[in-house]
């Protein structure tokens, strides 16, 4: 069991390392790409500013309290797209039959898959979303380390609930507009409000149906005043959604009708 999960660590840093190579083959389109990512995500916090400059800071609902729903939401898009990039591609890979090339390989089915594609400009979501939060904190360390430490688990939700939806296509077909209307209609979108514009019905919807909660408002409440029962929440939530991806995905692979392509993937 050590050793699997020490050749997994060690595929994924492989992986990281090619699709990092892949990018500076093309640096100005990989810059150009990152720097286009950060000014649109800035403009909307400019849009914020401007708000709170007319209308004043309220109770419960600060310009802080925007950059960290900000910086958590884009941190998770970011790690997801950039490093795992790949799933987004499980759709097509059940539906065109490309999936037999991942089952034929001798290594982590899923990492494989999530690390198979690689989005660059995303890069320029994890770099924002560092800016933004360190900022937040005001340059305390301790507060930086948390913010790190969070960021990770928020990541890790999202690229769970991104598994889960698209793994579904197996059984209810192409998931694949499902998944991109949840996800950026209404995770990102949500994720980027505070949760105390939200009326009660709303608020429910937003810790069930739609868990924007465990993505941003939990975690922007901790980095706020530290509470270890959000704190568990978060962890919780992230724990439970990876375990559910994992399970849903492999349930998929076994229901998997091979499309008989058998080339092998490069």
């Amino acid at each position: 069991m050590l050793m699997e999960v020490k050749n997994n660590i060690r595929y994924f840093f492989n992986a990281v390392k090619i699709g990092i190579k892949s990018a500076m083959a093309y640096k100005v389109s990989f810059l150009v790409q990152v720097i286009f990512m950060v000014i649109n995500n800035f403009f909307f916090l400019i849009f914020w500013g401007v708000i709170f400059s007319n209308t004043g800071e309220s109770s419960g609902i600060t310009f802080n309290n925007v950059l960290y729903l900000w910086s958590f939401s884009t941190i998770a898009y970011g790690v997801t797209y950039f490093f795992f990039g790949g799933v987004r591609k499980i759709n097509d890979y059940i539906i065109t039959g490309s999936m037999d090339s991942f089952l034929l390989q001798p290594k982590n089915i899923l990492l494989n898959v999530l690390t198979s594609q690689c989005n660059f400009s995303a890069f320029g979501d994890i770099l924002y979303g560092l800016a933004v939060g360190i900022a937040a904190t005001g340059g305390d360390i301790s507060k930086m380390i948390i913010l790190i430490f969070l960021g990770i688990f928020v990541s890790v939700f999202f690229i769970s609930t991104e598994i889960i939806l698209r793994s579904l296509t197996v059984w209810i077909g192409d998931t694949k507009t499902i998944a991109n209307r949840y996800v950026e209609m209404l995770l990102i979108t949500f994720s980027t409000y505070p949760e105390n514009i939200f009326k009660t019905g709303i608020k429910v919807l937003l810790y069930t149906v739609i868990p924007v909660a465990y993505l941003a408002y939990l975690p922007s409440n901790i980095m706020y005043q530290f509470n270890i029962l959000d704190l568990l929440c978060v962890l919780l939530a992230g724990g439970i959604y990876l375990a559910l991806a994992i399970f849903v995905f492999y349930k998929a692979i076994k229901n998997y009708e091979s499309g008989n392509n058998m080339s092998m993937k490069g």
